[in-house]
């Protein structure tokens, strides 16, 4: 990380703005490096890094090497802001990556709307992000209403339960869950029992979880990352709770297992990208990450490789590494990758790609349901 920023700031203390652009192809990355979730962006820049150096291995793209630029954005929208604007008028990227909080990432869309510069998401699932109409802003992930419609139905059969609670973080994510979950989870003969909320920096859930036990579910769904999923689980556990636990965010990450422990055994994941899938592509992925970042892949690997992959394969197509040629080539995007085919649709949503419903058994995630995102 401290590599990449002082590379960045060589670059623009020797080079003049206009003759870097000329030299290299310039991508913006803004990911929580610090904070919170910390472990999951530095996860998402590390990926990056390591697909832009195969690039530029093989000649980068349109004869150039891709230079990385990367900030901070802490999961903070005003962070994020801030960062954003540096990557556009200081380091005059072509493309913006990020952020990773759907919250910090809504704030940064305003900053590519405003300079004409292409953002991209492989992380930021909440609905409204799409909605807003930003011809600027392109979310190459499935909405958290997606993988409700997707697995919401299919959850009573395939954890055997009926009555459900939501255990949830407190932000656009997490709300987005508790909003669009219930509607298909309830015409597949479940009911909703309970719903707790927390806050992005609570690491006991004493309260909430004692609120869920007293409402008698025969499971609970829960969106969290990874020290939180690790908190959550084992707090569950202790209170002597053994009802099946599914949840959205890093449940099939390698960092959640050995936070969690033995208290995973057993957890579902509903998931974008998950290691065990099988296909080439994703075969010679988790093999170089195992080599060069000694762990498997996690969902926000997945989404890294996704949005950087999307980004280059538009800026060959653009044919020159032009802003405003870059987001009326991602409108084309015919991507086949780790998850399948993906396009955009009218809002530049992503639709076509395989999503998953993954078992925690022996420490391992094995897929146990598949669907595709249907074109909205």
């Amino acid at each position: 990380m401290q590599a990449l920023k002082l590379s960045a700031v060589v670059l623009f203390l020797g080079l003049t703005p206009f003759v870097a652009a000329q030299e290299t192809v310039r991508i913006g990355v803004v990911q929580p490096t610090t904070g919170p979730v910390a472990y999951d962006g530095n996860i998402y820049v590390n990926t990056v890094k390591m697909l832009v150096d195969d690039m530029n291995a093989k000649g980068g793209v349109l004869g150039k090497k891709i230079e990385l630029f990367v900030e901070d954005g802490a999961c903070n929208p005003a962070q994020s802001v801030n960062a954003a604007e540096k990557l556009v008028t200081r380091d005059k990227v072509v493309a913006l990556l990020g952020a990773f909080c759907s919250t910090s990432t809504a704030a940064m869309m305003e900053v590519a709307k405003k300079y004409k510069v292409p953002h991209i998401t492989g992380i930021s699932t909440a609905e409204q992000l799409t909605q807003q109409g930003n011809p600027y802003f392109f979310r190459a992930v499935a909405t958290t209403p997606m993988l409700g419609d997707a697995f919401g139905g299919v959850l009573p059969q395939a954890v055997k339960a009926k009555r459900f609670a939501f255990l949830t973080l407190n932000d656009d994510w997490g709300r987005s869950m508790v909003a669009s979950y219930p509607k298909s989870i309830e015409k597949a003969g479940g009911q909703i029992v309970a719903t707790e909320l927390f806050q992005q920096s609570d690491l006991q859930f004493l309260s909430q979880i004692t609120k869920v036990k007293a409402a008698n579910p025969d499971a609970i769904i829960l969106a969290a990352n990874t020290q939180q999923a690790a908190a959550l689980t084992k707090q569950i556990r202790d209170l002597g709770i053994t009802v099946p636990l599914i949840g959205e965010g890093s449940w099939t990450s390698d960092s959640y297992l050995k936070l969690a422990g033995p208290a995973s055994e057993g957890v579902y994941g509903l998931v974008e990208y998950v290691y065990t899938i099988k296909n080439p592509i994703n075969d010679a992925f988790v093999k170089e990450f195992q080599t060069k970042l000694k762990e498997n892949p996690t969902k926000f690997a997945g989404g890294a490789h996704n949005a950087i992959n999307i980004v280059v394969d538009a800026i060959k197509r653009a044919g020159e590494a032009n802003p405003e040629k870059i987001r009326a080539a991602l409108e084309k995007t015919d991507y086949n990758g780790l998850v399948g085919n993906m396009k955009f649709d009218d809002k530049r949503q992503a639709y076509g790609q395989t999503v998953y419903l993954a078992h925690i058994r022996n420490g391992v995630p094995e897929v146990v349901a598949t669907a595709k995102i249907a074109k909205p």
